[in-house]
């Protein structure tokens, strides 16, 4: 954007003040404190960014020579597997220290963990990583040469995979607070958010 700021980052950015602000308010209709809900946010936010770069070095550990570039983050290389299994250990520790049971803290602010896909494939779309395989189909994209996507399709239309992610995902975000109503049953918001993540990565993959 104009230049200098990185699409990526911009609706990263976005996702993770959206989920605390729907975090917060989908608290207090579980009777949690906003500074709580604040606090597992921020938690969140650090071990998910944390997991998405550790979880992509562990599966490429050729590509970091020397070992220092691990730490090259504005180079590309993270995997959004790991910034989910990070923040659900991350919530489950917080959880059992602040006294708070797991799954309705996971009830919590699971809707939320599908509203930052959303923003965040988005965001894979403008940087040109996350792309799909190659298509005939009327919506295929072509990818500037200079991203990824475009470096290895060679000039070809590509499935815009990250599109089809991104509108799963705020669907998924609609579906599961549609389905979150009184009398709550704990843990069902949480299984429901796995079993939609899981089968629209499923989807999309394959």
């Amino acid at each position: 954007i104009f230049g200098i700021i990185k699409g990526y980052g911009v609706l990263l950015a976005l996702s993770f003040l959206l989920g605390i602000y729907f975090s917060i308010r989908r608290g207090r209709s579980r009777a949690m404190n906003d500074e709580v809900v604040s606090d597992l946010c921020f938690g969140v936010l650090l071990s998910s960014i944390i997991g998405v770069r550790l979880f992509y070095v562990m599966t490429h550990l050729s590509d970091f020579h020397p070992w220092y570039k691990v730490f090259y983050i504005w180079e590309g290389g993270l995997t959004l597997y790991g910034g989910i299994i990070a923040a659900i250990i991350t919530v489950f520790y917080l959880s059992r220290k602040r006294g708070l049971q797991f799954l309705v803290v996971a009830d919590v602010m699971a809707p939320q963990v599908l509203l930052g896909v959303g923003f965040t494939r988005l965001g894979c779309l403008l940087n040109g990583c996350c792309f799909g395989m190659p298509t005939d189909l009327p919506w295929g994209v072509h990818f500037p040469d200079a991203c990824a996507a475009g470096y290895a399709a060679a000039g070809q239309a590509l499935h815009p995979t990250q599109v089809y992610s991104s509108m799963l995902a705020f669907l998924g975000w609609g579906l599961l607070l549609y389905l979150d109503k009184k009398p709550f049953i704990t843990g069902i918001t949480f299984a429901r958010f796995l079993i939609f993540y899981g089968a629209s990565r499923f989807i999309v993959d394959n």
